[in-house]
Protein backbone atom coordinates (compact mmCIF):
# COMPACT_ATOMS: atom_id res chain seq x y z
CA UNK A 1 0.00 0.00 0.00
CA UNK A 2 2.93 2.77 0.94
CA UNK A 3 4.11 1.83 -2.42
CA UNK A 4 1.69 2.47 -4.76
CA UNK A 5 1.00 5.70 -2.53
CA UNK A 6 4.41 6.83 -2.60
CA UNK A 7 5.31 6.20 -6.71
CA UNK A 8 1.60 7.10 -7.65
CA UNK A 9 1.85 10.73 -8.39
CA UNK A 10 4.39 13.69 -9.03
CA UNK A 11 5.19 16.97 -7.50
CA UNK A 12 1.54 18.18 -7.62
CA UNK A 13 0.54 15.39 -5.88
CA UNK A 14 -2.28 17.01 -3.70
CA UNK A 15 -4.27 18.48 -6.36
CA UNK A 16 -6.46 16.30 -8.17
CA UNK A 17 -7.85 19.18 -9.79
CA UNK A 18 -11.38 18.64 -12.36
CA UNK A 19 -11.69 19.07 -15.93
CA UNK A 20 -14.21 22.28 -15.65
CA UNK A 21 -16.74 22.45 -18.11
CA UNK A 22 -19.18 25.46 -18.57
CA UNK A 23 -22.68 25.33 -20.51
CA UNK A 24 -23.61 29.14 -20.84
CA UNK A 25 -27.02 29.75 -22.58
CA UNK A 26 -26.60 33.06 -25.10
CA UNK A 27 -29.64 32.97 -26.74
CA UNK A 28 -33.03 30.91 -27.30
CA UNK A 29 -31.35 27.77 -28.97
CA UNK A 30 -27.87 28.55 -28.79
CA UNK A 31 -25.06 27.25 -25.87
CA UNK A 32 -22.04 28.13 -25.36
CA UNK A 33 -19.73 24.87 -24.18
CA UNK A 34 -16.30 25.51 -22.41
CA UNK A 35 -13.76 23.52 -21.14
CA UNK A 36 -10.56 24.09 -18.78
CA UNK A 37 -8.31 21.41 -18.44
CA UNK A 38 -5.84 21.05 -15.80
CA UNK A 39 -1.98 21.39 -16.69
CA UNK A 40 -1.40 17.25 -15.79
CA UNK A 41 -3.81 16.33 -18.61
CA UNK A 42 -1.24 16.88 -22.15
CA UNK A 43 -3.72 18.15 -24.61
CA UNK A 44 -2.64 15.29 -26.88
CA UNK A 45 -4.97 13.14 -23.75
CA UNK A 46 -7.47 15.49 -23.83
CA UNK A 47 -11.00 14.23 -24.52
CA UNK A 48 -12.82 15.23 -27.38
CA UNK A 49 -16.25 17.09 -26.46
CA UNK A 50 -19.71 16.99 -27.88
CA UNK A 51 -23.43 17.51 -27.04
CA UNK A 52 -25.81 14.68 -27.17
CA UNK A 53 -28.72 14.76 -29.92
CA UNK A 54 -30.79 16.81 -30.89
CA UNK A 55 -28.38 19.78 -30.14
CA UNK A 56 -25.23 19.78 -32.44
CA UNK A 57 -22.13 21.19 -32.69
CA UNK A 58 -22.33 24.49 -35.06
CA UNK A 59 -18.88 25.71 -34.61
CA UNK A 60 -15.10 24.96 -32.67
CA UNK A 61 -12.56 27.01 -31.76
CA UNK A 62 -9.82 26.85 -28.73
CA UNK A 63 -11.40 24.89 -25.86
CA UNK A 64 -14.84 26.90 -26.77
CA UNK A 65 -18.16 24.92 -28.69
CA UNK A 66 -21.21 26.84 -30.07
CA UNK A 67 -24.16 24.67 -29.50
CA UNK A 68 -27.46 25.14 -30.97
CA UNK A 69 -30.72 23.05 -30.28
CA UNK A 70 -33.92 22.36 -31.81
CA UNK A 71 -36.93 23.75 -30.82
CA UNK A 72 -35.13 25.95 -28.02
CA UNK A 73 -34.80 22.70 -25.86
CA UNK A 74 -31.43 22.91 -23.53
CA UNK A 75 -29.06 19.55 -24.60
CA UNK A 76 -29.92 16.73 -22.52
CA UNK A 77 -26.13 15.62 -22.20
CA UNK A 78 -22.97 16.53 -22.60
CA UNK A 79 -19.96 13.21 -23.72
CA UNK A 80 -16.39 13.42 -23.31
CA UNK A 81 -14.31 10.99 -26.21
CA UNK A 82 -11.42 10.03 -24.39
CA UNK A 83 -8.21 9.30 -26.99
CA UNK A 84 -7.26 6.46 -24.79
CA UNK A 85 -7.94 5.13 -21.24
CA UNK A 86 -10.08 7.36 -19.30
CA UNK A 87 -8.56 9.96 -17.50
CA UNK A 88 -8.65 10.15 -13.61
CA UNK A 89 -9.74 13.72 -13.04
CA UNK A 90 -13.19 14.29 -12.01
CA UNK A 91 -15.13 16.38 -14.20
CA UNK A 92 -17.18 19.27 -13.10
CA UNK A 93 -19.63 20.80 -15.62
CA UNK A 94 -21.44 24.15 -14.24
CA UNK A 95 -24.63 25.15 -16.58
CA UNK A 96 -26.14 28.75 -17.05
CA UNK A 97 -29.78 29.07 -18.23
CA UNK A 98 -30.78 32.73 -19.98
CA UNK A 99 -33.31 32.92 -17.17
CA UNK A 100 -30.54 32.87 -14.41
CA UNK A 101 -30.82 29.09 -12.89
CA UNK A 102 -27.86 27.09 -12.98
CA UNK A 103 -27.01 24.09 -11.64
CA UNK A 104 -23.45 22.45 -11.07
CA UNK A 105 -22.82 18.55 -11.86
CA UNK A 106 -19.93 16.59 -10.63
CA UNK A 107 -18.79 13.39 -11.79
CA UNK A 108 -16.28 10.94 -11.06
CA UNK A 109 -13.02 10.54 -13.01
CA UNK A 110 -13.05 9.19 -16.42
CA UNK A 111 -16.68 10.23 -17.04
CA UNK A 112 -17.85 9.78 -20.74
CA UNK A 113 -21.22 11.16 -20.24
CA UNK A 114 -22.78 13.82 -18.38
CA UNK A 115 -26.53 13.60 -17.84
CA UNK A 116 -27.81 17.89 -17.05
CA UNK A 117 -30.30 17.47 -14.72
CA UNK A 118 -33.58 18.82 -15.10
CA UNK A 119 -33.87 20.29 -11.71
CA UNK A 120 -31.08 19.75 -9.26
CA UNK A 121 -32.17 18.08 -6.12
CA UNK A 122 -29.95 18.66 -2.73
CA UNK A 123 -29.63 15.47 -2.83
CA UNK A 124 -27.60 15.44 -5.88
CA UNK A 125 -25.65 18.14 -4.46
CA UNK A 126 -24.95 16.29 -1.33
CA UNK A 127 -23.79 13.31 -3.39
CA UNK A 128 -21.99 15.33 -5.82
CA UNK A 129 -19.80 17.29 -3.91
CA UNK A 130 -19.56 14.14 -1.26
CA UNK A 131 -17.95 12.28 -4.57
CA UNK A 132 -15.65 15.03 -5.71
CA UNK A 133 -14.35 14.90 -1.48
CA UNK A 134 -13.96 11.39 -1.95
CA UNK A 135 -12.18 11.51 -5.30
CA UNK A 136 -9.82 14.31 -4.40
CA UNK A 137 -8.22 12.18 -0.60
CA UNK A 138 -7.80 9.40 -2.86
CA UNK A 139 -6.36 11.48 -5.72
CA UNK A 140 -3.78 13.28 -2.83
CA UNK A 141 -0.76 11.18 -2.25
CA UNK A 142 1.15 13.83 0.00
CA UNK A 143 -2.27 13.98 2.05
CA UNK A 144 -2.65 9.71 2.25
CA UNK A 145 1.28 9.74 3.05
CA UNK A 146 0.77 12.33 5.67
CA UNK A 147 -1.60 10.30 6.97
CA UNK A 148 0.69 7.07 6.81
CA UNK A 149 3.09 9.03 9.17
CA UNK A 150 0.46 10.21 11.78
CA UNK A 151 -0.15 6.70 11.93
CA UNK A 152 3.16 5.36 13.08
CA UNK A 153 3.30 8.32 15.55
CA UNK A 154 0.17 7.22 17.24
CA UNK A 155 0.09 3.68 16.91
CA UNK A 156 -2.76 2.40 19.46
CA UNK A 157 -6.03 2.70 18.03
CA UNK A 158 -7.44 4.77 20.59
CA UNK A 159 -4.62 7.42 20.07
CA UNK A 160 -4.98 7.34 16.06
CA UNK A 161 -8.71 7.79 16.09
CA UNK A 162 -7.83 10.85 18.70
CA UNK A 163 -4.76 12.03 16.21
CA UNK A 164 -6.84 11.76 13.20
CA UNK A 165 -10.03 13.15 14.57
CA UNK A 166 -7.64 16.24 15.10
CA UNK A 167 -6.32 16.35 11.64
CA UNK A 168 -9.77 16.45 10.67
CA UNK A 169 -11.18 19.38 12.78
CA UNK A 170 -8.14 21.53 11.38
CA UNK A 171 -8.52 20.70 7.96
CA UNK A 172 -12.46 21.29 8.22
CA UNK A 173 -11.96 24.41 9.72
CA UNK A 174 -9.70 26.16 7.31
CA UNK A 175 -11.08 24.47 4.11
CA UNK A 176 -14.46 26.09 5.06
CA UNK A 177 -12.78 29.68 5.77
CA UNK A 178 -10.65 29.63 2.50
CA UNK A 179 -13.47 28.48 0.48
CA UNK A 180 -15.58 31.37 1.42
CA UNK A 181 -13.14 33.84 0.77
CA UNK A 182 -12.57 34.55 4.47
CA UNK A 183 -9.14 33.12 4.23
CA UNK A 184 -6.55 33.46 0.88
CA UNK A 185 -3.10 32.07 0.51
CA UNK A 186 -1.34 31.65 -2.22
CA UNK A 187 -1.87 27.88 -3.56
CA UNK A 188 1.82 27.30 -4.36
CA UNK A 189 3.49 28.30 -1.07
CA UNK A 190 0.49 25.83 0.39
CA UNK A 191 1.81 23.23 -1.58
CA UNK A 192 5.47 23.74 -0.46
CA UNK A 193 4.41 23.92 3.13
CA UNK A 194 2.56 20.52 2.78
CA UNK A 195 5.50 18.89 0.99
CA UNK A 196 7.57 20.35 4.25
CA UNK A 197 5.03 19.04 6.75
CA UNK A 198 5.50 15.55 5.42
CA UNK A 199 8.87 15.40 5.60
CA UNK A 200 9.01 16.84 9.31
CA UNK A 201 6.54 13.80 10.21
CA UNK A 202 8.73 11.24 8.56
CA UNK A 203 12.08 13.01 10.41
CA UNK A 204 9.72 12.29 13.59
CA UNK A 205 8.74 8.72 12.82
CA UNK A 206 12.42 8.00 11.94
CA UNK A 207 13.80 9.69 15.11
CA UNK A 208 11.54 6.90 17.01
CA UNK A 209 9.56 7.99 20.27
CA UNK A 210 10.82 10.67 22.40
CA UNK A 211 9.95 14.20 24.27
CA UNK A 212 9.24 15.98 20.92
CA UNK A 213 5.57 17.39 20.95
CA UNK A 214 4.69 15.29 17.89
CA UNK A 215 5.28 12.46 20.30
CA UNK A 216 3.84 13.78 23.80
CA UNK A 217 0.92 15.35 22.40
CA UNK A 218 0.27 14.12 18.27
CA UNK A 219 -3.36 15.50 18.70
CA UNK A 220 -2.13 18.78 19.02
CA UNK A 221 0.91 18.29 16.42
CA UNK A 222 -2.13 16.74 13.87
CA UNK A 223 -4.76 19.37 14.36
CA UNK A 224 -2.02 22.32 13.29
CA UNK A 225 -1.01 20.71 10.43
CA UNK A 226 -4.62 19.93 9.45
CA UNK A 227 -4.93 23.66 8.77
CA UNK A 228 -2.26 23.60 6.30
CA UNK A 229 -3.59 20.58 4.92
CA UNK A 230 -6.91 22.58 4.36
CA UNK A 231 -6.13 25.41 2.50
CA UNK A 232 -4.56 22.31 0.19
CA UNK A 233 -8.04 20.96 0.23
CA UNK A 234 -9.54 24.30 0.03
CA UNK A 235 -8.12 24.92 -3.36
CA UNK A 236 -9.47 21.99 -5.10
CA UNK A 237 -12.81 23.04 -4.29
CA UNK A 238 -12.39 26.48 -5.14
CA UNK A 239 -11.64 25.23 -8.66
CA UNK A 240 -15.19 23.22 -8.62
CA UNK A 241 -16.96 25.87 -7.34
CA UNK A 242 -19.85 25.99 -4.82
CA UNK A 243 -23.74 26.11 -6.47
CA UNK A 244 -25.49 29.22 -5.50
CA UNK A 245 -28.13 28.92 -2.61
CA UNK A 246 -26.56 25.56 -1.53
CA UNK A 247 -23.25 26.70 -0.20
CA UNK A 248 -23.81 24.74 3.08
CA UNK A 249 -24.51 21.59 1.84
CA UNK A 250 -22.54 21.26 -0.70
CA UNK A 251 -19.21 22.66 1.68
CA UNK A 252 -20.54 19.84 4.37
CA UNK A 253 -20.78 17.10 1.82
CA UNK A 254 -17.30 18.01 0.32
CA UNK A 255 -16.31 17.54 3.92
CA UNK A 256 -17.46 14.41 4.40
CA UNK A 257 -16.19 12.71 1.17
CA UNK A 258 -12.99 13.81 2.73
CA UNK A 259 -13.23 11.95 6.10
CA UNK A 260 -14.90 9.58 4.39
CA UNK A 261 -11.88 8.87 2.46
CA UNK A 262 -9.48 9.54 5.32
CA UNK A 263 -11.29 6.92 7.43
CA UNK A 264 -11.09 3.52 4.28
CA UNK A 265 -7.61 4.55 4.22
CA UNK A 266 -6.66 4.62 7.92
CA UNK A 267 -8.65 1.31 8.22
CA UNK A 268 -7.31 -0.42 5.75
CA UNK A 269 -3.62 0.58 6.71
CA UNK A 270 -4.14 -0.18 10.46
CA UNK A 271 -5.76 -3.74 8.93
CA UNK A 272 -2.22 -4.52 6.76
CA UNK A 273 -0.01 -3.58 9.61
CA UNK A 274 -2.01 -6.41 11.53
CA UNK A 275 -1.99 -8.72 8.91
CA UNK A 276 1.63 -8.12 8.11
CA UNK A 277 2.64 -8.85 12.14
CA UNK A 278 0.73 -12.04 12.27
CA UNK A 279 2.69 -13.26 8.88
CA UNK A 280 5.87 -12.06 10.44
CA UNK A 281 4.88 -14.31 13.78
CA UNK A 282 3.95 -17.45 11.45
CA UNK A 283 6.72 -17.78 9.27
CA UNK A 284 9.70 -16.49 11.51
CA UNK A 285 10.85 -18.67 14.78
CA UNK A 286 12.75 -15.42 15.81
CA UNK A 287 10.30 -11.89 16.28
CA UNK A 288 11.59 -9.59 13.11
CA UNK A 289 11.92 -6.78 15.07
CA UNK A 290 13.94 -5.03 12.82
CA UNK A 291 11.40 -5.49 10.15
CA UNK A 292 8.75 -4.16 12.49
CA UNK A 293 10.18 -0.74 13.12
CA UNK A 294 7.91 2.05 12.15
CA UNK A 295 11.32 3.78 11.27
CA UNK A 296 12.04 2.22 8.18
CA UNK A 297 8.79 3.26 6.47
CA UNK A 298 9.51 6.89 7.46
CA UNK A 299 12.72 7.08 4.76
CA UNK A 300 10.97 6.71 1.81
CA UNK A 301 8.16 8.68 2.77
CA UNK A 302 10.48 11.27 3.84
CA UNK A 303 12.48 10.99 0.45
CA UNK A 304 9.87 11.37 -1.91
CA UNK A 305 8.10 14.23 0.00
CA UNK A 306 11.56 16.01 -0.37
CA UNK A 307 11.40 15.51 -4.09
CA UNK A 308 8.18 16.79 -3.98
CA UNK A 309 9.36 19.84 -1.83
CA UNK A 310 12.32 21.16 -3.91
CA UNK A 311 9.85 20.37 -6.92
CA UNK A 312 7.11 22.57 -5.88
CA UNK A 313 9.59 25.20 -4.57
CA UNK A 314 11.41 25.39 -7.84
CA UNK A 315 7.97 25.84 -9.78
CA UNK A 316 6.99 28.95 -7.03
Amino acid sequence: MLASVAISTPSHAHDALPIALSLDQTGPSDYSLRARFPPAIPEMMRPQLDVAAPCKTVGRKAAIIQVRCPGERPPSAVTLAWPGAAGNAPVLLRVSYANGQSATLVSPPGAGRLELPGRQTRASVFAGYFSAGLDHIFGGADHLLFLVCLVLIARRPKRIAWTVTGFTLGHALTISLATLGLLLVDSGVVEVLIALSIVFVAAEVARGPGNSMSWRMPVLVAALFGLLHGLGFAGALREIGLPTGEVPLSLTAFNLGIEAGQLIFVVGLVLAAALARVLVGRFFSQPATRWQQPGLAAWPIGIVASLWFFERLHSL
